[in-house]
Order: C-alpha cells, then sequence, then structure tokens
C-alpha cells in the first residue's frame, strides 16, 4: 500500500483506508486471560473497529484541547486503547513524547520540564508517578488513561468517543511540523529529546518497513510489539500487532517469559518481531532446548546492542528454514541506519570478531550515508574541520540520511555537541562510536568514542577487546575500562563469569586469559583482570553495559588489589561503593 504521499505522518488515514478496502482484517490481537483449561484466549480488534474507534475518540481529543502540535506524553504500554489514542493522535496533529521510566524517575521530571508538555496520556501507574514525581506541570489537565481502575480527573477512551465525521478532515500541520519527540536511553549521559519532524518520521517507518522485509510478503505482516515505541510500525503497514505477555512495568528485557513469548507468537502466527539482545538470546535458547519451532516467524530485527553470532544461531534453529535475524544498528535519534544478516554473520564476520577486528553491523540502508571521521572529543563546527579516513582505519562514525532526527528539542547544546554540519548546512549525525569500514563498504563497530582506553601504548577500543576475552568458554561476557594513572589510563578489563564456575578456579582462569590476551595485538597491553558477579547493564535493553559505573568500582578494587600486593599505588580519587 502507498503510505505517507504528503510526507504527514497520519496512522488515522492508514486504518481509514485499510477499514474501506478490507475491513475485517485484523488490526490487534490483545491478550484475554485463560480459558478453564489454562489455554491463552485473545481478543481480535478488525480495522473497521480500530478505525471507528480512532475517528470517534479525536473529536473528543480537540474539545479537551488537544490539537495540532501539541505535545502529549506517551506512556502506556501496548494495547488497543494505545492503539486507538495512537491514531487519534495522528487524526488531530498532536507531536507525541516518548521517555522510558528507565532513565530514572527524577531524570523524568527533570527531562520532561525542559520540554515543556501540554498533555499526558498513560497506564494508571504512570499518571501515579506524574503527581508523586511531577512528570509535567502540576496544574495539568489535559489527561488520558487507558487500563483499571482508571485514574481520577483523567479521561478514559471511551469517555472521549463522539460521533465520528464521514470524511475526518486532515491536520493542519505540514511536514517540517513536530511528529514526535523520543528520548535516548541516558546510557551516555542525560537522557536527550531527538526531534522528529513529520517528514523525518515519515521515512523512520519507511525505513523500518524495508528493514521488517515488510515488501516482500503477499500478505499483511503480523508483529509482535515487544518493544512498545514500535506498536505502530505494523499498523503502518496496515497489518497486525499483537500485543507481547509482558508487565512492562515490572519486566525489563531480560525479565521476560520466553515459554509465554513463544506460546503467543505460535498462537498469533506472528510473522515479525523486533527485540533487544538479551530477550532474544532467551527466547531462542528456551526454544532450543524445549524442541520449540516458530514456523510462522520469519524475520527477527534485534537492536539495542550486539546481538552475538551464538544468540543469532539460536534463533535460526527455532524459525522458519527461510527465516532470518538481522541485526540493526542506529540509535534513538537515527534508527536504524545499517544491518547485518545472521548468515553472513556466521559464515564471514564473526571469527574475525573473535579475533579483534570489531562487531560489523552490516551495509548501510536505503538512502543512508556513512563516513568516518578523525576523533573529537567535544563539539565540532562543521565538516571542513574533520578529515575523512579510508577504508580500515578506525574513526568517528557519522550518518546522513532523511530519516534521521535533525536536532534535539529544546536543547541547542545537544545540538552543537551531536551534529556536525556539511557545506551545505545539513546535519550529519555523530554516533558517538568509533569504526570503520571495510573493503566490501560493511561497518565495524569498535565502541564508544568516550569508552575508549587511552593508554600508554594508544587507544584500546571496548568492542575489539572484549570479543577476544569473551571467547574463553566460561566467560559470559566482560567490559574494558580505563583507570587513570599518572601517563595515560590502566586498561582493565571486568570479567563476568557463566554460573556454577567456584571462586577457587579464578585464579586459574586469570591466567589462562592473560595468556589468551597476549596472543592478539589489540589485548597484549592489557594486564590487569577483575571478576565480578555481574556488571552493571543499561535499564531499558539490559544489554548495553553500564561503564562508569563499571569503571568506578574497577577503580577501588584494582586499588584494594594492588595495595594488597605492595605494588604502587595508582593515584585515583576515593570511590564510594
Amino acid at each position: 500500500m502507498s503510505i505517507f504521499p504528503d510526507d504527514i505522518f497520519n496512522l488515522a488515514d492508514i486504518a481509514l483506508d485499510v477499514a474501506r478496502r478490507d475491513p475485517e482484517r485484523i488490526a490487534v490481537i490483545d491478550l484475554d486471560g485463560f480459558d478453564s483449561t489454562g489455554k491463552r484466549r485473545y481478543r481480535r480488534h478488525t480495522y473497521r473497529e480500530l478505525s471507528a474507534d480512532a475517528e470517534a475518540v479525536a473529536p473528543g481529543l480537540r474539545e479537551m484541547g488537544i490539537a495540532e502540535r501539541t505535545r502529549v506524553v506517551f506512556m502506556a504500554p501496548p494495547s488497543y486503547d494505545s492503539c486507538v489514542i495512537g491514531l487519534a493522535l495522528t487524526r488531530v496533529g498532536a507531536a507525541t513524547v516518548w521517555i522510558d521510566t528507565a532513565v530514572g524517575y527524577l531524570n523524568i521530571t527533570e527531562r520532561l520540564g525542559r520540554v515543556g508538555i501540554e498533555a499526558f496520556f498513560g497506564i494508571p501507574i504512570a499518571h501515579l508517578g506524574r503527581l508523586v514525581f511531577g512528570w509535567g506541570p502540576r496544574t495539568l489537565r489535559k489527561l488520558l488513561v487507558t487500563g483499571k481502575p482508571g485514574f481520577p480527573g483523567a479521561h478514559t477512551v471511551a469517555s472521549l468517543r463522539r460521533q465520528a465525521p464521514a470524511e475526518p478532515p486532515p491536520p493542519k500541520i505540514g511536514p517540517d511540523d513536530p511528529a514526535a519527540i523520543l528520548y535516548t536511553t541516558g546510557s551516555t549521559g542525560p537522557a536527550k529529546p531527538a526531534l522528529y519532524l513529520q517528514r523525518n518520521f515519515c521515512r523512520l517507518f519507511r525505513q523500518a518497513h524495508h528493514s521488517w522485509r515488510f515488501h516482500e510478503d503477499l500478505e499483511p505482516p503480523v508483529d509482535i510489539a515487544v518493544f512498545p515505541a514500535f506498536l505502530f510500525i505494523p499498523i503502518s503497514a496496515g497489518g497486525t500487532m499483537v500485543v507481547p505477555p509482558i508487565n512492562f512495568v515490572t519486566q525489563g528485557p531480560a525479565d521476560v517469559d520466553p515459554s509465554a513469548l513463544l506460546e503467543v507468537i505460535n498462537d498469533c502466527g506472528v510473522k515479525s518481531m523486533f527485540g533487544s539482545p538479551v530477550l532474544l538470546e532467551n527466547m531462542g535458547r528456551h526454544a532450543v532446548e524445549k524442541g520449540i519451532k516458530t514456523p510462522t516467524l520469519k524475520r527477527i530485527v534485534g537492536a539495542g546492542d550486539v546481538i552475538k553470532a551464538p544468540a543469532k544461531e539460536l534463533l535460526l534453529q527455532m524459525m522458519d528454514y527461510n527465516g532470518e535475524v538481522f541485526a540493526n544498528y542506529g540509535a534513538t535519534e537515527a534508527m536504524p541506519t545499517t544491518e547485518m544478516c545472521a548468515r553472513e554473520t556466521l559464515n564471514e564476520t564473526w571469527d574475525k570478531t573473535k579475533q579483534g577486528a570489531g562487531i560489523c553491523v552490516g551495509r548501510p540502508l536505503p538512502g543512508v550515508e556513512l563516513k568516518i571521521v578523525t576523533i573529537v572529543d567535544g563539539p565540532v563546527g562543521t565538516l571542513a574541520q574533520t578529515e575523512e579516513l579510508g577504508r580500515g582505519e578506525i574513526g568517528e562514525i557519522l550518518v546522513r540520511s532523511e530519516h534521521i532526527s535533525p536536532r534535539y528539542f529544546k536543547e541547542e547544546e545537544s545540538t552543537l555537541k551531536n551534529k556536525i554540519a556539511d557545506l551545505a548546512g545539513d546535519p550529519w549525525h555523530r554516533y558517538g562510536d568509533t569504526g570503520y569500514l571495510d573493503e566490501e563498504g560493511r561497518l565495524w563497530v569498535c565502541g564508544r568514542v568516550g569508552h575508549r582506553v587511552k593508554s600508554p601504548s594508544g587507544p584500546l577500543f571496548p568492542l575489539v577487546c572484549e570479543a577476544i576475552f569473551e571467547t574463553h568458554p566460561q566467560v559470559k561476557r566482560c567490559g574494558l575500562v580505563g583507570i587513570p594513572g599518572s601517563s595515560g589510563e590502566l586498561p582493565v578489563v571486568c570479567i563476568e563469569l557463566k554460573p556454577g564456575i567456584r571462586p577457587a578456579k579464578r585464579e586459574a582462569l586469570r591466567k589462562e586469559l592473560l595468556n589468551l590476551g597476549s596472543q592478539y595485538e589489540p589485548t597484549r597491553a592489557i594486564q590487569h583482570l577483575l571478576f565480578k558477579q555481574s556488571l552493571p547493564l543499561d535499564p531499558r535493553h539490559n544489554s548495553k553495559i553500564e561503564r562508569p559505573a563499571l569503571a568506578k568500582w574497577a577503580a577501588k578494587q584494582l586499588r584494594k588489589q594492588l595495595l594488597h600486593l605492595s605494588q604502587p599505588i595508582i593515584k585515583t580519587k576515593p570511590v564510594r561503593s
């Protein structure tokens, strides 16, 4: 189907078009408890129902003052009501604001205070957080709620229904009006509000359609929304959104029950899904261990951190024979920009990764341009102030595409730090990552610019070094950090072992790992290893290592270790545990 012909992101138009052409097509499959035998039940909502409800709610939104360019916080998980409100908001031309509670409750208060929100849509507990922590002005009156038992002063979806017009009027907005504000994770500093204009948001969804391979299917897509911000991707293609068996209030990606997820996938004939690496790995491992197959599942898209080759192999085993796993590389401000299929990883690049080549994240998606430039710590005004590097040279990754957020909302300082203008004044986005392009035009990522270790012998890059140590069969994951010293940073690798390994074996393991590192040029300078029961991970994806916290812990532990060995003490500031 043709979508977004005028560069206006209007889900309501898409649903209306499908409702008129194919009214009984299923738009949303929602969970509906269990029957007396314990079998899961579902509620199926057609496009006729979804479109009618959205068009009936839109006049109610206008009555309460939610209209073009109104900034509305969207803090509700995937559900039928969420879809109704989402479509109705695009019908009136409002701009949605997405922020994750993983940012931190008080951080949300500070962040939303800068944006100047005008309305709030959420589940009851989100409204409780709004009152307790001050998420938005205390005088906020444009309040919407979904889910029982409701919330005092907030309009329910049912209370907003009015007589829908026979021909719904389009919103009075243009391609350069705001469509959404998406907050970053906050794992590398304060969460930043990435602004997406209508034209950017349309192109973002087109990229998602390409990456999810919707164009290859003869039938509408069926996608399960395990990441809340992506719940509208299948609707935007006239497909079916399946609500996942996840309590997004209490469960992070690592806590999701893989058996329940696999059950819903098979019950509902899910064809595609997106997930974070830890969720996908747990699901793949459970499926293989229990002999569960997902014959309808054709495509899995993962992002948020590296999806390692063993996890990809598990997922391929459970999927349709022609199924594929795609690892997307991107950021909140620029998603997705490259992709790498599992078979290419397994057949061509993973052996190089294990030898210190970094992580290959594949080739650019359509319309995406990449550059590798010299690393600069701090703002860069224009491309003329950088030097583009050749193939194989590690530098900072820049990206440009029409689907990328052009700036941050009301944060000029963040825009100056994270965007570089070309000669025409158009912005290139700074990922904040290091990497290089190989001879085939594939991008290899080596780690965050700010996480490289500036050792006396030269820079060490996390994803280059860590992959070498992670080849050891008893290592679950590891994190490279730098501890400040008198002549540079001392590289330290923090090791999380697989379950069941006794502490008494650590000294022998230390020797094995140091010997392993000595065999490769990137890790030869690393002489210090620390064992930690579990490495700190980011709250949103449960996959990225929280390196600032890990570095503080490592500095304290190494100082104790060197004191115990009566070696010279590295000059570090005292760190609280």
